[in-house]
């Protein structure tokens, strides 16, 4: 059993911070999480006004009236994922925003989170080129931390079914 993840954040640097996680379930329901920056145990200022207004569509003061504590996401995502084999992810990016939610929360996940290319590679022999032409060709993402979970998803249901 496996489910796919995917986070927003505030830029594209190494000074960036998660904004927003979504994950998609096997059984197709969705689910996604604003994280407020304020409540981050390292200061998280980057702020990149081209990703809001062009990309994601998130304002920072949306995040931190609306956003969840960056503790709570991480309770709610071990608590939600620990129980799948494989947590699935798309980008490397990924992977360095979960590690900066998680650092900021002083907690550690209770899951895995894997790179596609590396899992598809291992676990089926498809390469990770086939994976972003089947991703691709479910159009454009939506730049939402859900939406974009659900199709990665999609992707591999289409690429192992």
């Amino acid at each position: 059993m496996w489910v796919t993840l995917d986070f927003e954040a505030s830029g594209l640097s190494d000074s960036s911070f998660p904004i927003e996680v979504g994950y998609s379930l096997p059984d197709g329901d969705t689910t996604s999480l604003l994280i407020n920056p304020l409540t981050s145990s390292e200061p998280w200022t980057h702020w990149d006004k081209y990703a809001e207004s062009a990309i994601h569509g998130i304002s920072r003061e949306e995040l931190e009236l609306e956003g969840w504590s960056v503790a709570d996401v991480c309770l709610h995502l071990n608590q939600t994922l620990c129980q799948y084999e494989h947590v699935l992810c798309d980008s490397q990016w990924d992977l360095f925003w979960m590690g900066r939610l998680y650092k900021a929360a002083h907690m550690r996940p209770a899951f895995t989170l894997t790179e596609i290319g590396h899992w598809l590679k291992y676990e089926t022999g498809i390469s990770r080129e086939r994976f972003l032409d089947c991703l691709e060709a479910l159009g454009p993402p939506a730049h939402r931390a859900a939406a974009d979970a659900e199709n990665i998803r999609q992707a591999i249901n289409l690429l192992i079914k």
